[in-house]
């Protein structure tokens, strides 16, 4: 029975695909979910369609990123169903994906999205689905893990006071990430000199693809504009006397480490609102400190979640 409940789904999945004609193959199987060639080869067009960059690495490599990539969103769809149905309509929910798909990919309406994503032989719907799993699992991990964050908001705010009170233009950076992790049988150094040859090789965005386990891997490890008073003193610290497109040494954040690029940086005469830059920088150090608690719970529900490789 079950089998032939599997058949039909992929029929339906044959039937419904109008980029596909070859044949449909099982590659994996995550608990009751199946991840199949097509998937993968569709997983493909939408990291490419986030990220051009990635055309520059092989076949193979685009590949096993895009696996990975699946892999981790049925993981979150399979931990995610036990807590949201995902079948009833959230408004609210639905205005935020598509704002953050119109300021991504720097579009304006549905129909620009439409045009764009058709282009990659992609389905808007599909898309959505996707943002919908990355939303939902942020509102998950933060409710499960708000307690836990832990903000020295005296220490910020003594920070912000600092840097106004220099009377100095304000210094800003336009910055792009690595975080990753270093296994048991790795040291920093090598993972480090690893990701560096990549970059090197391939640029820093596909290397962010390849080995960031932040939310910006998939648009090459974008930050974006930064004010100094924004940035943690050990960040900052680390990356005060970089260059233009200079990268960092290895900066530790919780449990991993980062990789700061700087694409840019400038001075800008622009008087600040105190009151403004500590809840910015109250809402990055919370997200800081949630993201670490979301790599640990993922590798947890993972490690007891059988994947296997048909």
């Amino acid at each position: 029975m079950k089998n032939t409940l599997i058949s039909f789904i992929i029929y339906i999945f044959v039937l419904n695909s109008n980029t596909y004609s070859s044949e449909i193959k099982i590659e994996y199987k995550i608990d009751n979910q199946i991840i199949t060639n097509i998937d993968i080869d569709n997983e493909i067009k939408y990291l490419q369609s986030l990220n051009k960059n990635l055309d520059d690495l092989s076949k193979k490599k685009i590949k096993e990123i895009a696996l990975n990539s699946v892999i981790q969103e049925k993981v979150k769809y399979i931990e995610l169903s036990k807590y949201f149905d995902f079948t009833l309509e959230d408004n609210e929910l639905e205005k935020i994906i598509y704002q953050n798909l119109y300021n991504n990919l720097k579009l304006e309406n549905r129909n620009q999205l439409n045009n764009y994503f058709n282009k990659y032989g992609l389905n808007l719907e599909d898309i959505f689905f996707k943002f919908k799993i990355e939303l939902l699992w942020n509102k998950l991990i933060y409710e499960k893990y708000i307690s836990n964050v832990v903000l020295d908001k005296k220490k910020l705010k003594d920070k912000i006071k600092e840097d106004i009170s220099q009377k100095e233009p304000i210094e800003e950076f336009n910055l792009k990430e690595i975080l990753f992790n270093v296994d048991n049988n790795e040291t920093v150094e090598n993972k480090y000199s690893e990701i560096l040859q990549t970059i090197n090789e391939r640029g820093f965005e596909n290397a962010a693809n390849i080995y960031s386990l932040s939310n910006t891997s998939k648009y090459g490890g974008s930050i974006g504009w930064l004010k100094k008073t924004q940035l943690s003193k050990t960040i900052y610290s680390k990356i005060k006397t970089l260059g233009n497109s200079e990268i960092s040494k290895p900066i530790q954040a919780g449990n991993g480490y980062l990789i700061i690029k700087v694409e840019e940086k400038r001075f800008i005469n622009e008087k600040i609102n105190e009151k403004e830059e500590l809840e910015k920088l109250l809402r990055k150090e919370t997200d800081r400190q949630l993201n670490n608690f979301s790599t640990i719970f993922f590798n947890k529900i993972k490690k007891n979640i059988i994947i296997n490789e048909i």
